[in-house]
């Protein structure tokens, strides 16, 4: 029996690299769509409301904030998902997996300070406060569960993240567009500002909820 050529050697490991990295990109792309169009963390899930509304109240940067918050939970995510191994062999790992995650999502914080520190003054400013109310926020630790609990791939799960970080900001934009709006004369005093907000995220969580094509239990 011949052996393959050195080329027909290079050319299935070519092709083998190829189709595991199209795969993996494919995972990624797909996961961070759903995530942001169908399973936004706001708007079917209600995770974060409370911030979200803090930062539009105080017109923070929602871009750098948006930001923050996505590469927190994708590191997050990353460092998460290399233990997963380690504690499915462990004996009742779900009732303390909350608060390994959240002991990593600290060290990630730390290290975003850290990093922080290095920035000009002026981006210190405006950066370590985002830094601050986005690590501690329940996207990323409910971000990081849900993703456990889906038991996904490596591209999906980074993609998990992604989505999810740019599906809050964009949430965020949806809610920062009708705020002043909200306010206007022509509502109800008694629904002016946030009753009207609720109702207005509740609108959008149906229709949200609607492209997630859920099933009728009968």
């Amino acid at each position: 029996m011949t052996k393959p050529r050195s080329w027909q050697r290079r050319w299935t490991r070519m092709s083998e690299f190829f189709t595991s990295t199209g795969s993996f990109l494919t995972d990624c792309f797909v996961m961070a769509l759903v995530m942001i169009f169908v399973e936004n963390m706001i708007f079917t899930r209600a995770l974060g409301t409370s911030t979200a509304l803090v930062i539009i109240r105080k017109k923070n940067n929602l871009l750098v904030f948006g930001l923050i918050l996505t590469l927190i939970t994708v590191f997050s995510g990353i460092v998460t998902w290399f233990m997963q191994p380690v504690l499915e062999d462990l004996p009742n790992a779900n009732y303390y997996r909350p608060l390994i995650y959240a002991a990593v999502i600290s060290l990630v914080y730390l290290l975003a300070l850290v990093i922080c520190g290095y920035l000009p003054e002026r981006w210190q400013e405006k950066v370590k406060p985002m830094i601050h109310i986005t690590a501690f926020n329940c996207v990323v630790l409910g971000t990081l569960l849900l993703a456990a609990s889906e038991k996904l791939s490596f591209g999906a799960s980074l993609g998990f993240g992604i989505g999810a970080g740019v599906g809050f900001a964009l949430a965020m934009f949806f809610l920062s567009v009708a705020y002043d709006y909200l306010y206007s004369e022509a509502i109800p005093k008694a629904f002016r500002g946030f009753p009207v907000l609720l109702i207005y995220i509740g609108l959008l969580s149906l229709a949200f909820y609607g492209l997630v094509g859920h099933q009728l239990p009968y």
